[in-house]
């Protein structure tokens, strides 16, 4: 799909992760961005919001009642050729695994994000799970960024990836990401070309089991072609160094890797690899670890969906092995740690323990609050955490 660019002075501007991915949805051209509130992703539509005025062509931006009505939402403008994109947190896409599981047998007209922002921790959630598991299930591709930049070039690339294949894109950022700020380089906002219409064809959008039938086959084909996409290809973040031992690595774990590897003095002793795209995992690259590697190691939050890719018990260390920690967040300094015994160095000091945590709070300005007022006069003798907690779940 064609596109127009808007002219506008190069200047930078320093973002949290969650505002340069609603930068990357303004520079992209997208037409439709909804979203239910849930911490870690609640700042994305409200900085789309912010943004709107800088944006090329209208662009929808709507809060939801819940996940599976912002999916919805969002889902039905990529049928009609716009490009649209729905965010929530990692337990949101639970209540919009339905519409999720249909839309990657459908397939996407304009292109069209799912962004599940991830909690490792967890710091503000019920759990740790980790949305690639969900990607891996309903076999669509997902993105890991490592950075806020990343994150914001990542939705560019991910609107391609779904227009050219025609299935929705997993941009799956962390807490780490979305609540980190970095110097973002702004680039020129373009509005989509698209030929907005909806293609009667009922044996797509109102598929039945034979039709459905037919609609997997076709996925699993895309999947074959997405892991071969060279743009969405594992990098090696020092090029040029060699070894029988590798280390690999994806989302947040990529920009700690790094620093421990210069910090450590090994950065031209051993390959670091970061996995853009966990899933589908590129068959050159799992042909390489499984062919020309002795050893490898992976580091990657929260669970091993890497790992499994290139399972191979005796070489592949990570999760599955006990090498890398099965729960919690991976701070710098369990990344060091597990590099440290990988490659048999000296472990460094153990860290000083953490201050201690804060009682979780609701978000300012969520509408769960008003609930709450009427709830603690109506139940004077139920504690605080108690009614806090039905809130949450209601």
């Amino acid at each position: 799909m064609g596109q127009k660019h808007k002219p506008v002075e190069d200047n930078r501007e320093l973002m949290l992760g969650n505002e340069a991915i609603a930068r990357g949805f303004i520079e992209s051209g997208c037409a439709m961005a909804t979203s239910y509130p849930g911490t870690p992703a609640s700042e994305i539509l409200s900085s789309v919001i912010r943004f709107k005025d800088q944006a090329v062509q209208p662009l929808h931006a709507q809060w939801a009642v819940n996940e599976k009505v912002a999916f919805e939402i969002a889902y039905a403008g990529s049928m009609v050729g716009l490009r649209t994109a729905v965010s929530m947190k990692q337990v949101g896409l639970n209540v919009a695994s339905d519409p999720l599981m249909s839309a990657a047998y459908m397939g996407t007209r304009g292109g069209f994000i799912v962004i599940s922002a991830d909690d490792p921790g967890p710091h503000s959630s019920q759990t740790e799970q980790d949305s690639r598991l969900m990607a891996m299930l309903a076999k669509i591709p997902v993105l890991d960024p490592s950075s806020p930049s990343q994150a914001r070039d990542m939705v560019a690339v991910a609107f391609n990836i779904s227009e050219d294949h025609e299935i929705p894109v997993m941009l799956r950022p962390t807490t780490r990401v979305c609540h980190a700020r970095q110097d973002i380089r702004l680039h020129p906002p373009m509005a989509s070309q698209a030929d907005v219409n909806f293609e009667k064809n009922p044996a797509r959008w109102a598929a039945t089991p034979k039709f459905r039938f037919h609609l997997h086959q076709e996925l699993e084909e895309k999947l074959k072609r997405l892991a071969a996409v060279e743009i969405t290809a594992p990098v090696q973040l020092n090029p040029g160094v060699n070894g029988r031992q590798v280390v690999v690595v994806s989302g947040v774990v990529a920009a700690h890797a790094r620093e421990v590897f210069l910090d450590m003095g090994i950065w031209e002793n051993i390959p670091l690899y970061q996995v853009l795209q966990p899933f589908p995992l590129h068959t050159d690259f799992t042909d390489y670890l499984r062919e020309s590697c002795e050893s490898v190691l992976v580091i990657e939050e929260t669970t091993g969906v890497i790992e499994m890719q290139v399972a191979d018990h005796h070489r592949v260390h990570g999760k599955n092995s006990g090498a890398v920690p099965a729960v919690g967040e991976l701070s710098p300094e369990i990344v060091e740690r597990v590099i440290c015994q990988y490659m048999g160095l000296p472990e460094p000091k153990a860290a000083p323990p953490a201050a201690p945590g804060r009682r979780p709070t609701l978000c300012a300005a969520c509408p769960h609050r008003a609930s709450f007022l009427p709830l603690r006069k109506r139940l004077p003798g139920v504690s605080t955490p108690a009614i806090s907690a039905v809130i949450r779940w209601v």
